[in-house]
């Protein structure tokens, strides 16, 4: 018996006679359910509360929460996230898992996004800084519900950064057993212009990793880990490279 393995399928070959259409058919229809199952669509958000409401520090206004109910509840959306990044405690990362691009595309093409965004203006100061919806191949599930989602984002990039340099890193950091490391998803949006002049419009790469803690992530540095061996490819073809840590709660 010889079994002939890649990425997409296995070809069993028995006394040298392939095995039935049926088993390798059944085998590469498994991979690829298996591959789309890992893509979400996933979309955020960097906002800052209006100090007026902010009772304590640590926590959103209480009037917030009738926010995300009300995101919560709108069609399409799976899941919501919350959490103060730690090196930018004037800010909230607010992330949006959705079904489908489809979902979310009859959500802003509706009076429903419009009203929204509306309730979600009148807490906050200026415009919020949204990291457009991608599709983020890996296991994004694994990398936001761990205890500290880092957020690694390259900005103005090349055209093919993400296949040439980010699915490599990303990769590599995957299969090179880093201890603390839950699971990791890479994906690609446009940025938008905005009135704060340190958001880098264009073309963006973004990675989720989720970790035990910022230590854990912190520990593989300049340690000879997957990451040391790997990081020039986040810092080629790029305006920017730009890393904060989250503790993300989903509501």
């Amino acid at each position: 018996m010889l079994i002939i393995c890649s990425v997409y399928a296995c070809i069993i070959i028995v006394d040298e006679k392939p095995a039935s259409n049926f088993t390798y058919l059944l085998i590469v229809q498994s991979q690829t359910n298996a591959a789309h199952a890992m893509a979400a669509v996933f979309e955020s958000l960097l906002i800052r509360f209006k100090p007026v409401l902010v009772e304590h520090a640590e926590s959103p206004p209480a009037s917030f929460s009738s926010v995300t109910d009300h995101l919560k509840s709108i069609p399409g959306v799976e899941s919501v996230y919350l959490g103060r990044p730690l090196e930018k405690p004037d800010y909230w990362f607010l992330g949006i898992r959705w079904a489908s691009r489809p979902a979310y595309d009859a959500f802003v093409s509706g009076s429903a996004a419009t009203d929204w965004h509306a309730s979600l203006r009148a807490l906050v100061i200026g415009h919020p800084i949204v990291s457009s919806i991608a599709e983020y191949t890996g296991h994004a599930e694994s990398a936001l519900h761990a205890p500290i989602t880092e957020i690694c984002t390259c900005w103005d990039i090349d055209h093919t950064f993400t296949e040439d340099n980010m699915k490599p890193f990303a990769l590599a950091c995957s299969e090179g057993k880093l201890a603390g490391l839950h699971g990791l998803a890479y994906g690609e949006f446009v940025q938008g212009e905005h009135e704060d002049s340190s958001v880098i419009p264009g073309r963006a790469s973004r990675l989720l990793m989720g970790w035990d803690s910022k230590e854990a992530h912190l520990q593989h540095k300049n340690s000879g880990s997957a990451i040391d061996d790997n990081i020039y490819y986040l810092l080629a073809k790029n305006k920017s490279l730009e890393i904060y840590h989250v503790p993300l709660q989903k509501l």
